[in-house]
């Protein structure tokens, strides 16, 4: 311990008089400890916390298998959660619940200005089978989803704090949601965050009737959670479930055929699984980065131990081992580690509040993502083994040199290096470039694919239009199964100054939310249960005009259809084209639920309803008045800028209801943006951590090349002295940078090669051997290290013969 000491205090002396030396290895080793802290605590509050729930571990996301599907959908009806709580294959208990983001809200009225709500149906078991008791008062039971009994609800932290007080008060009291009384039962604990973090309310799925949502076996809109059986494995409940499955499918084929093979994952895998391949990617990209910064220390400390062979050799003359001098070496390695750890948490701690918000609330479990314990454990360990990773291999190389040879050689600018020190240092700045452009070329792919994705053709025109989102009071849609509110509130929209056209639709485009009706089509008897990819989607007349959606054949809907009740639909290009091929669509009819005949009188264009990263759907355009929602988006085409209308848009809606609550008031190009936040956010940190191995790399050639220049200033001096043109010691040094860049440039791209196809699933319309990419990153690569070249290349040619002769032997 004394010697330890006696280690640090030196290490400490010799740091103080190198502060530029000290400052640039702590600077780099702060931003790439303190990277790859922020992002594992990312990983570690969204991936490795276990779910706050009993025995997470044994909680199951179950669902089906379905090869004709492309896009997640709840895959269960009221009918099918039935029959699998009667057979409880290898599972203790199930529950279901239905949220969709954006859609399934509440109105709360009569507490202050009315809000709209996230809200989540669930059954009775839902809250027994998660494991998850309420902070105050209690949660949902199966005797609250009864009929007569269901007007309570759970409500959030959030919500009980900011509209309440957090007042304890509020258990028992009444809520008015949607114009109806709900009692208050009990609040969830902060940080409960199922099925979304966004939920404020939970109240029980039988509220939502048949006029909300059809409740027959074909229309599947449940999603479930199950918990396994004390001694059932993940295998033995799928097989279960599937057995279940084969005899449902031939008990109703009409309606289950397909859907025999189950999904049953773990919960937390279910949660989190958009999310784990990006953190990972993240992970992988800033603990190359950090790699990066191991090897220009490295390189640092082998330069620095270059100049300090003479102290080295006095050292080991006077009797030092060399274990004692690679454990002062070790030493001094260490704690500037661990000084860069240290400073590299503090990076980190004010990095992750950038970071989320930056992500825009789009990563799940976000509560759980803090410093803790753990990750300070980890930014140890993870100090100690960089300090062990950049400063183990110059304490050998140092410790190796000849005894003799050190005091007999040169000072530190007049002497040269042995050959395996020189080629040691060249092979890590190889390597650093290897790393930094195979970082480079993924980040490249990222964005070549992220400019795809946001140049996309939606099928529709953002511009110019607001977006505003109501939900029908049930008292008045029951009244009115909300057609005359619905086309009042339309009209005044439609007749505010400013407005070009106006319209509205239960979804919001590009978000999905297409209602999975089987057809008959007629003309077609092999199509006699045939189901769009795509949907119903519910519109009004003027839908398509407010979103400058083109009719490519036929015509739109119009007010008349809705007062005269005619059954008429529109479908996309895709649907046309499926169903009918290159005949006119015009006049076809498609007979809903075995009964309701509509006729096409249009075709529309393409949307990506589904997202911008999908292709478009096969997709049929109902009219709201044949299938009526509650849930409303209205879209208003202006002659301006959108929000300049967004106070009168309000004003002319509170005319008519003053309680009605309106949400999501925003431009249409803000909820564009917001679908493709999650590639925007993974590039952006991707590509900034490609900039920053390529500025490490670039001073790791800076730094090769000047100690070489700097070392052999007496050979450079003498060749200028003997005739040596300038332009040619200029030449000769840029041609050792170069051929270090070269090198590491050819390395690199076949890393890159390699490395690139794990982004091939993030990728959009873009290959993993781009070849712009590569030829982009390549001449960056290459101009960047000329430029770092440059510098030390033009000190070379500048060197005056006398004063380098001067230089010591």
């Amino acid at each position: 311990m004394t010697t330890l000491m006696d280690d640090l205090r030196y290490a400490r002396r010799a740091f103080a008089k190198n502060p530029g030396f000290t400052a640039l290895v702590l600077a780099t080793l702060a931003l790439g400890i303190g990277s790859v802290v922020a992002i594992f605590s990312i990983a570690n509050g969204v991936l490795l916390r276990p779910l706050p729930f009993r025995d997470p571990d044994r909680l199951v996301r179950i669902g089906h298998v379905r090869p004709d599907t492309v896009v997640a959908r709840p895959t269960f009806s009221p009918q099918d959660i039935e029959d699998l709580k009667a057979a409880h294959p290898g599972l203790a208990s199930a529950s279901a619940w239905t949220y969709f983001p954006g859609l399934s809200t509440a109105s709360l009225t009569g507490a202050g200005e009315p809000e709209r709500l996230p809200a989540a149906n669930v059954d009775g078991a839902f809250f027994e089978t998660l494991g998850m008791p309420a902070a105050a008062g209690r949660f949902l039971t199966a005797d609250d989803d009864r009929e007569g009994k269901n007007h309570v609800a759970v409500i959030s932290t959030s919500l009980w704090k900011r509209r309440f007080g957090g007042d304890r008060s509020m258990i028992g009291r009444p809520l008015v949601l949607d114009g109806t009384p709900f009692e208050v039962v009990g609040v969830m604990p902060p940080g409960f965050e199922f099925p979304s973090a966004e939920v404020d309310l939970w109240m029980p799925l039988s509220n939502l009737g048949e006029d909300s949502t059809p409740h027959r076996r074909e229309i599947r809109w449940l999603d479930v959670v199950g918990r396994l059986a004390p001694g059932a494995t993940l295998p033995q409940a799928r097989a279960g479930i599937e057995a279940l499955y084969a005899r449902l499918a031939q008990q109703y084929p009409d309606s289950n055929k397909g859907f025999e093979h189950a999904l049953v994952v773990p919960l937390a895998t279910a949660v989190t699984g958009d999310v784990r391949k990006p953190i990972a990617l993240l992970l992988g990209a800033v603990s190359l980065v950090l790699l990066i910064g191991c090897v220009n220390v490295a390189n640092l400390l082998l330069a620095r131990a270059s100049v300090r062979r003479r102290e080295i050799a006095i050292r080991a003359a006077l009797g030092a081992g060399r274990g004692r001098l690679v454990r002062q070496l070790l030493t001094e390695s260490l704690l500037l580690s661990f000084t860069g750890g240290l400073l590299g948490l503090l990076l980190a701690r004010w990095g992750i509040d950038g970071l989320m918000s930056f992500a825009g609330g789009h990563v799940p479990r976000a509560s759980g993502i803090r410093m803790d314990s753990g990750v300070v454990l980890f930014a140890v360990l993870l100090s100690v083994a960089t300090g062990i990773a950049f400063g183990l291999l110059p304490a050998l190389a140092a410790a190796r040199g000849s005894v003799r040879g050190a005091l007999e050689g040169s000072g530190a600018r007049g002497g040269t290096d042995s050959r395996a020190a020189r080629s040691l240092r060249r092979g890590l700045v190889v390597g650093e470039i290897t790393l930094a452009v195979a970082l480079l070329v993924g980040a490249g792919l990222l964005v070549r694919s992220f400019w795809r994705l946001t140049h996309a053709d939606p099928g529709l025109r953002a511009e110019s239009v607001l977006t505003l989102s109501v939900v029908v009071p049930s008292d008045v849609y029951n009244a009115e199964k909300d057609g005359p509110y619905r086309a009042r509130m339309l009209a005044a929209l439609r007749a505010l100054p400013g407005v070009a056209a106006a319209g509205l639709s239960k979804t919001l485009p590009l978000h999905g939310g297409g209602e999975p009706y089987p057809v008959l089509v007629e003309g077609r008897p092999d199509l006699e249960k045939y189901k769009a990819p795509g949907g119903a989607i519910i519109v009004s007349p003027g839908y398509f005009s407010a979103l400058g959606i083109p009719i490519l054949r036929g015509r739109d809907f119009t007010d008349s259809d809705i007062e005269t009740e005619k059954t008429v639909l529109l479908v996309n290009r895709k649907l046309a084209r499926t169903l009918w091929g290159d005949a006119d669509p015009i006049g076809k009819g498609l007979v809903f639920g075995g009964k309701q005949r509509l006729e096409v009188i249009g075709v529309v264009g393409d949307v990506r309803q589904e997202g911008l990263g999908q292709t478009p759907f096969a997709t049929m355009y109902v009219p709201m008045s044949i299938f009526p929602r509650g849930s409303l988006k209205f879209y208003l085409r202006t002659q301006g800028d959108p929000t300049a209308l967004a106070a009168s848009a309000r004003a002319a809606i509170h005319r008519l209801d003053p309680n009605q609550a309106i949400s999501d008031m925003q431009p249409l190009t803000e909820v564009v943006a917001e679908t493709v936040a999650g590639p925007r956010f993974l590039t952006l940190l991707v590509g900034v951590f490609g900039a920053a191995a390529l500025l490490l790399a670039a001073i790791g050639v800076y730094g090769v090349i000047s100690f070489s220049v700097a070392r052999r200033t007496r050979e450079i001096g003498v060749r200028i002295a003997l005739g040596a043109d300038r332009a040619a010691v200029r030449r000769l040094v840029l041609r050792e940078g170069m051929a270090l860049a070269l090198s590491g440039l050819a390395l690199g791209l076949v890393a890159a090669l390699a490395l690139s196809r794990v982004l091939s699933s993030v990728l959009f319309e873009t290959r993993t051997h781009d070849p712009v990419t590569l030829a982009v990153v390549g001449v960056l690569l290459l101009l960047v290290a000329l430029l770092a070249c440059a510098i030390p290349a033009r000190r070379a040619a500048n060197l005056d013969p006398q004063e380098a002769l001067r230089v010591e032997v």
